[in-house]
């Protein structure tokens, strides 16, 4: 594996939609964020918005789309997969503001890119991977990796 960049984005205002067919629904829009790599950094356009769907308590399947914007002005469409699973204890701590050792929690997923960037089509069609650490609520960390 390659690791690409590390990702930091904010997310404020996560709507909660309440209980669905496929669970409890919360909607988290993207706010400021930035990546940085070797092949490429830049910031995250407040544009994109991500959704958790609990179907039992500990287990979060999590869509994410989000823009990005490299330092050269290109933009990156990056979308994101990820499984978010935890016991009800880590879950407590998290939720009380309490700073959690990543290893307790299960946060890894998928990542695609499109772009209409020459310099940076040659993230298409690539398997990428992410780990997630949660910061805070309001603050999460990506590192991402290309197979």
């Amino acid at each position: 594996m390659k690791k690409l960049f590390e990702l930091t984005v904010c997310q404020n205002d996560d709507i909660e939609m309440g209980q669905t067919c496929s669970g409890e629904i919360l909607v988290s829009p993207t706010g400021d964020g930035a990546f940085s790599g070797e092949l490429l950094q830049g910031k995250v356009v407040p544009a994109g918005m991500g959704t958790t769907c609990t179907p039992a308590p500990g287990i979060n399947d999590i869509d994410t789309v989000m823009l990005l914007q490299a330092d050269d002005g290109a933009y990156i469409l990056m979308e994101l997969k990820a499984i978010f699973d935890t016991d009800e204890a880590v879950e407590a701590r998290l939720m009380k503001g309490e700073v959690v050792d990543p290893d307790e929690y299960y946060y890894k997923g998928v990542v695609s890119f499109r772009t209409g960037s020459d310099k940076y089509r040659w993230l298409e069609r690539k398997v990428c991977v992410c780990t997630g650490i949660i910061e805070s609520w309001e603050k999460l960390v990506f590192e991402i990796y290309m197979l």
